[in-house]
């Protein structure tokens, strides 16, 4: 990845995690894949003991710590470092409440700065795929515990979330093509807000195609909300924007402006998509995990199944640690 293409990765993630999102899946699956999911970590925190030291990698605002302390409470005396090369600095978070917490902005993964076997257990939820491989995976393996265990919640290439990124991802696409509905708006603002301001524009060729651009644009989003199995996006699309020209009067630089950002918002929510969907793994990823994690560390082996409710598969669910192979 190329210094530029880097700096957007860290600013879309950046400007995620600082909104306040507890988890990087897409949103409209996001508040349904708890359950099991969180079954799956609270029979790895049940092992859990006093004083153990856990770390969470690629941690973003903290889900797995904020579960763990609610689960583990105070009296295990559980140390929690959880670490994000993204600038994390979770709100839920009350040290005093929580001392044995700590949270590690701007540190990435493949280059983690605690010694060697410092961990007894190393987690990561939907953010170990996104970290290159196999450094990400060595450094897990160095500061863990030679009797520890990894435990990991990784995209499923078959889930539900990936189903649905595709679908917003589309939806995105349409959003900010060179036809969409942002460029449509950007077009009309200034002949809206002169209109409300009193200038006569009703006459003006220019104004007439603008204005019937942004309609036939809302027209085709209408149509996609209609025909879309994930409309989320584009319904909230359509009802942040309507309004932003509704408010225009005379001089419309705010009203573009704002639109600039939503826009810029659009953009780093497309790119976190894409990159969930590029990282999503299927067997085979699975297979060559196993393998590098025995190359690195023969005593231990890994096992992976997929998570799923009702929805579907919701991810891959892994444990690596000292061990029995996978029976063939």
């Amino acid at each position: 990845m190329d210094t530029a293409a880097s700096g957007r990765r860290q600013q879309a993630w950046n400007s995620y995690w600082n909104a306040g999102a507890l988890h990087s899946c897409v949103g409209s699956y996001g508040g349904n894949y708890a359950g099991a999911v969180a079954a799956f970590w609270e029979s790895r925190f049940a092992s859990l003991r006093v004083g153990d030291r856990v770390l969470d990698l690629a941690t973003g605002n903290g889900s797995l710590p904020k579960l763990l302390v609610e689960r583990a409470g105070p009296d295990t005396h559980v140390q929690v470092d959880a670490v994000d090369i993204a600038a994390i600095a979770p709100s839920w978070h009350d040290p005093v409440r929580n001392p044995g917490l700590r949270f590690h902005p701007g540190v990435d993964m493949q280059s983690l700065p605690f010694p060697d076997a410092s961990f007894d257990l190393v987690v990561s939820q939907y953010g170990l795929e996104y970290a290159a491989w196999p450094a990400a995976i060595a450094e897990l393996l160095r500061v863990c515990k030679a009797s520890g265990t990894g435990a990991l919640v990784l995209h499923h290439s078959g889930s539900v979330l990936v189903r649905v990124g595709r679908v917003e991802l589309a939806n995105h696409h349409t959003l900010l093509a060179r036809d969409g509905l942002l460029g449509a708006a950007r077009d009309v603002l200034p002949w809206v807000a002169r209109a409300r301001a009193g200038h006569a524009v009703a006459g003006d060729p220019q104004a007439a195609a603008s204005r019937q651009r942004y309609n036939e644009a809302m027209a085709a989003i209408a149509g996609a909300i209609e025909s879309s199995p994930v409309p989320d996006l584009l319904i909230q699309a359509r009802e942040t924007i309507h309004p932003m020209l509704a408010s225009a009067l005379g001089d419309c630089s705010v009203a573009l402006a704002s639109l600039e950002d939503y826009q810029g918002e659009l953009e780093g929510a497309a790119l976190r998509t894409g990159e969930m969907i590029d990282r999503a793994l299927d067997v085979a990823a699975i297979e060559a995990l196993r393998a590098t994690v025995q190359q690195l560390r023969p005593e231990w082996t890994l096992q992976a199944e997929p998570i799923a409710q009702e929805q579907g598969i919701l991810g891959w669910g892994v444990v690596l640690g000292p061990g029995p192979s996978d029976p063939e």
